[in-house]
């Protein structure tokens, strides 16, 4: 169980709590199975109007515990609220807390955890006990296109709000190499490709 407050002066006035828990399973006591789950509310004030939104993440996986190269597959699903009207007194979108978007949301930082669908499927092997690979492919619609696409940042828009959009922002596909040189460092390098989807197509080049 956790529980954050965020209180801001500036911007009009802040002042909300993040309320939410986690779950997580150890591979080695489920004979090779893992999962876990977390969810967070969020209720206060954000700019001066009533904010009220949810956000979740549930994932499940397959280890082959007993395989040298220690492959792992699985599936995960992340969700976070939007907001269906601009105009009106209240805010429906979830605020990303320190956010680390990229090792969960696609290598690219184009996403937060902010009016987002995202499934994905995750693949990783250790070819050594200092290498890792690992190959994710995230899908990415809005919550709702009432509200906008969130960059990692937070703040900038993808594109202004565009109700009549379709919902389906695109995917990403992402390889990722890690390899221990030494105990203190890690070197990573990586791929990562963006498919635009019909979103896009809607809102402009």
């Amino acid at each position: 169980f956790y529980a954050f407050e965020l209180h801001e002066e500036d911007n009009g006035g802040n002042d909300f709590v993040t309320l939410g828990t986690r779950m997580k399973a150890d591979a080695a006591k489920l004979a090779g199975w893992d999962y876990e789950t977390e969810v967070a509310v969020q209720f206060g004030e954000r700019y001066g109007k009533d904010l009220s939104a949810f956000a979740g993440h549930w994932g499940l996986g397959y280890n082959w515990l007993h395989s040298p190269w220690k492959p792992r597959l699985g599936i995960e699903y992340s969700f976070a609220s939007g907001d269906s009207n601009a105009a009106d007194d209240r805010v429906g979108t979830f605020q990303n807390l320190f956010p680390t978007n990229h090792l969960y949301y696609g290598y690219m930082d184009l996403f937060a955890w902010q009016n987002v669908h995202n499934p994905a499927v995750k693949f990783s092997v250790e070819p050594s006990s200092k290498v890792k690979l690992s190959l994710d492919y995230h899908l990415f619609w809005l919550a709702d296109t009432n509200d906008g696409w969130y960059r990692a940042n937070q703040t900038t828009l993808v594109r202004p709000i565009s109700p009549g959009a379709s919902s389906y922002e695109g995917s990403e596909l992402d390889f990722t190499v890690v390899w221990k040189a030494l105990k203190q460092l890690d070197v990573q390098a990586g791929y990562s490709h963006f498919f635009a989807g019909s979103y896009l197509d809607d809102t402009g080049a």
